[in-house]
């Protein structure tokens, strides 16, 4: 067990190293990819790569969280919780050097950091409550703040580092460096760690967690608002600049600032939600909040274009640390927390992958953008829905196979 035990205290400092390390682990799991876009240029100039083939960079870390996912608790049934946090961050910071080794390392490296980023992802919900039990909202919060100060750091750092390292390829290089200071912080929180094995009977599959309804609902919703902050993500500038005559440095400033305020959102909605056994309406709120974006940039795209962002912002800001809280409360123990979490971060990113391709081409289709609002208008709406019904104070409960003892909370 990871938590203190019964009748002594633990020093303020003990208690709060676990957290300062998990959170300096989640500093590292966006830059990375984040960093890649604002460089496309300067790479395709450098390697001599087609912008097709350096496009693929930006899709292949959310098609591999998707397959990958889900491999992942077997993972932490074989190492444990900690220690396969340990091997995921050591696996993202061979990529991130592999992406020396020219073309063929900036793929191979992209392919092998995603794989770690994956574990790491999927692990991060688990590990916080291995550490804090119930009181874990507040720590996942600050977890899920980091990762999106991570996307902005990497999106904001990329030029300068560029600059600094001589090259692209360098710059994207140099993210090594917070990587081993992680690696060497977590190794240092693995090793304090006592590793619980787990019969073979008791490791049930991801697939598992999937026959209970509530599951479904918590994985659905996690799945759709991935789906549209991708899809607003990757098409937000465009639309903008085609409906209400943004310039181009606009579009990419008004973006930027969307996507930033998730940070504080991350702070407030987990230990807010987890408050009352039920959160219906966050769920609501978040929709809502996207829903009055999407209905402007319909209506009045030129009225208030930052206006309609900043709600898009806050709504998908609201909509992903709640759909980890989610994940944490509507499981029973560490183990079925990493099973949810898989299960829930494979669909997601799956569907956040589709996203982008599906508004994009019915844009294509029709020449406008109206049409592709309106499906993303009823995206949210569904999102919603399926939302009320993870929402509901319920637990996920997991049919063993007979004869299989129930799996225990482990670190």
């Amino acid at each position: 067990m990871t938590g203190p035990r019964a009748g002594r205290a633990r020093p303020w400092w003990v208690t709060l190293a676990p957290a300062v390390v998990l959170v300096l682990v989640a500093l590292c799991l966006r830059a990375p990819f984040a960093a890649v876009g604002p460089v496309l240029g300067e790479l395709r100039e450098e390697l001599a790569v087609p912008t097709t083939a350096l496009a693929v960079l930006t899709a292949l870390p959310l098609v591999c969280f998707g397959l990958l996912s889900p491999t992942v608790p077997a993972i932490a049934a074989r190492l444990g919780v900690h220690r396969a946090v340990l091997a995921g961050v050591a696996v993202l910071a061979a990529g991130i050097g592999l992406r020396l080794a020219g073309t063929w390392g900036l793929f191979a490296g992209t392919v092998l950091l995603t794989g770690g980023t994956a574990v790491v992802n999927v692990l991060l919900p688990a590990a916080v409550r291995a550490e804090y039990g119930r009181r874990s909202a507040p720590v996942l919060g600050a977890t899920t703040a980091s990762m999106a100060l991570s996307a902005s750091l990497g999106a904001g750092l990329s030029q300068p580092l560029a600059t600094a390292g001589g090259s692209a390829v360098t710059g994207l290089a140099l993210w090594l460096v917070p990587v081993l200071v992680a690696l060497v912080c977590v190794g240092l929180l693995a090793g304090r760690r006592r590793v619980e094995r787990v019969p073979a009977s008791a490791r049930l599959p991801v697939a598992a967690v999937l026959r209970d309804r509530v599951a479904l609902a918590v994985t659905g919703f996690f799945g759709l608002q991935s789906l549209a902050f991708y899809a607003i993500l990757t098409w937000l500038p465009d639309i903008l600049e085609a409906d209400a005559g943004v310039s181009a440095v606009g579009a990419g400033a008004v973006l930027a600032v969307a996507v930033a305020v998730g940070a504080p959102c991350a702070l407030v909605v987990p230990p807010l939600a987890a408050r009352r056994p039920g959160q219906a309406g966050w769920v609501l709120a978040a929709g809502l909040l996207q829903a009055a974006a999407v209905v402007g940039l319909l209506a009045a795209p030129g009225a208030a274009p930052f206006l309609w962002a900043l709600l898009y912002g806050l709504g998908t800001g609201v909509a992903f640390p709640l759909a980890m809280t989610l994940v944490l409360l509507r499981t029973r123990d560490v183990a079925q927390t990493g099973r949810l979490s898989a299960a829930a971060q494979s669909v997601g990113y799956l569907l956040a992958a589709t996203g982008p391709l599906a508004l994009g081409l019915l844009h294509d289709a029709t020449g406008a953008w109206r049409p592709s609002l309106l499906l993303l208008l009823a995206l949210v709406v569904l999102q919603m829905a399926v939302g009320l019904l993870a929402a509901r104070p319920r637990l996920v409960t997991e049919r063993r196979s007979e004869g299989a003892a129930p799996s225990p909370a482990r670190s």
